[in-house]
């Protein structure tokens, strides 16, 4: 399997993950959405294994949502792309949205 085969499969699974996500989703998720330009993509990220009202619940929880928002507005680890001002306009949309969520579920398990 050459680079570009990899590459087109790769996206081919970034692109169907957020309807698998979504589709899955309960009352103990975070959703993560990322508009960059013209595309929107969406997470759900389940919090249900975590207690919200610790510290530490919280942490991993926060930990969870920023891997998701990253995936969500196309930050690839080890990337040598500059991250650029529409990358950053999403990942801080991404982020706001998602620890307003965050903190509604953790004031519904206090």
């Amino acid at each position: 399997m050459n680079k570009k085969m990899l590459v087109a499969c790769a996206a081919t699974i970034a692109l169907a993950l957020p309807g698998v996500a979504s589709a899955g989703s309960n009352d103990m998720d975070v959703i993560v959405d990322g508009h960059a330009g013209t595309e929107t993509r969406t997470l759900a990220v389940s919090v249900a294994d975590l207690n919200l009202a610790s510290t530490n619940g919280m942490r991993r929880a926060d930990s969870r949502v920023t891997r998701a928002a990253k995936q969500v507005c196309g930050f690839v680890n080890g990337s040598i792309l500059p991250v650029t001002e529409d990358y950053r306009t999403c990942f801080g949309q991404a982020m706001d949205g998602a620890r307003s969520d965050l903190s509604t579920l953790a004031q519904r398990q206090s």
